[in-house]
């Protein structure tokens, strides 16, 4: 799993993790709390970054 949350960041250069960019609150359900519209992507990839997060912190996130 830490190998795949490092190719990650390493691909993404941190985007995955740190840097979300607004647009993707505005594509798929409308955005609100993760609890109440879990599939907005902007959502999703915040659970994503958690995820990676986790698994391997980069020192610069």
């Amino acid at each position: 799993m830490a190998a795949f949350a490092s190719l990650l960041v390493t691909l993404t250069r941190h985007r995955v993790c740190c840097r979300i960019p607004g647009w993707t609150a505005r594509v798929g359900q409308s955005w609100d709390v993760y609890d109440t519209a879990p599939f907005n992507l902007y959502n999703t990839w915040w659970r994503l970054g958690q995820w990676v997060t986790r698994h391997e912190a980069p020192a610069d996130c």
